[in-house]
């Protein structure tokens, strides 16, 4: 362990830090500064510190690691492997302000629990949290004619930084499954691209969800041979609309990049060890 850092905000409270070093590893020290509730089921983390002063600028849509603590823990843990290593999962970023220094992130909550879930649900302004990163955007090419986007509530942020990216003369349709209607204001709009929205509530089933999925890529018809897709979708979702593109559109794999955000009925450490043996 090295010596605890202080906020002068966190009322000095120390903070034991698990790694060797700031300078030798990804990981990096933040504070809760700001929480912003967008919906009953979606809340925005803004973190700041000093250790975000050489955050790379431009990640919008790319994602960090964030370092929950183990169960019973109450100090930030920054070991990344190791039986003692933090849990850690993945969320997008949706805003790096270099200027102010702050890092927006947004958490489902109140749909499932979980590690990461349960400590967004309970966050503080002021509570101490350690992440890793930035990973890269899970698709890079903008500089094509024709696109289809597929997102819900836990990659919407993934799929605004796309269409940020993308050239206004692109063509094609944004599909989205939501959880609450404000999560709409979170999309970008793109003078091309139609956005197709399902707000989702306890009546609507997981098939149907599915066959709603596919009705619209039915309705679509024919794409463009070189239509590139982002799929940021629940597990088995994914694989069907992958399925579908791959078989009745025959679309090439190398346009597709799915991306299982979760797995319904199954924790997200089984799921990761899924798809390292069988990815989507």
């Amino acid at each position: 362990m090295i010596k605890p850092q202080r906020f002068a905000n966190l009322n000095d409270r120390q903070v034991i830090m698990k790694n060797q070093s700031a300078k030798k590893s990804p990981t990096r020290l933040t504070y809760i500064s700001d929480i912003i509730e967008i919906s009953p089921y979606l809340r925005r983390l803004v973190l700041s510190g000093e250790q975000l002063a050489n955050f790379p600028a431009d990640q919008q849509g790319a994602y960090v690691k964030v370092l929950i603590p183990q169960p019973g823990e109450t100090n930030v843990n920054m070991t990344l492997t190791g039986p003692n290593a933090a849990i850690k999962r993945s969320y997008t970023i949706r805003e790096f302000d270099p200027v102010r220094g702050q890092l927006s992130l947004d958490f489902v909550i109140n749909k499932h629990t979980g590690p990461a879930t349960d400590w967004a649900k309970l966050a503080n302004v002021g509570d101490t949290v350690a992440i890793a990163g930035p990973g890269p955007l899970k698709m890079n090419r903008f500089d094509f004619n024709d696109y289809l986007l597929f997102g819900d509530s836990t990659s919407i942020n993934a799929v605004d930084a796309l269409i940020k990216r993308l050239p206004a003369t692109a063509k094609g349709h944004i599909i989205m499954l939501v959880n609450s209607h404000q999560e709409q204001a979170l999309l970008s709009q793109h003078p091309l691209l139609k956005t197709h929205w399902l707000v989702l509530n306890d009546s609507i089933t997981a098939e149907q969800q599915i066959a709603w999925l596919l009705d619209k890529l039915e309705h679509f018809g024919d794409l463009p041979v070189e239509t590139q897709v982002f799929v940021g979708l629940e597990a088995t979702q994914v694989r069907l609309v992958k399925q579908y593109l791959l078989e009745q559109q025959q679309l090439p794999l190398s346009s597709i990049s799915a991306t299982g955000y979760w797995k319904r009925n199954t924790d997200a450490d089984t799921f990761g060890k899924q798809k390292q043996m069988q990815p989507l």
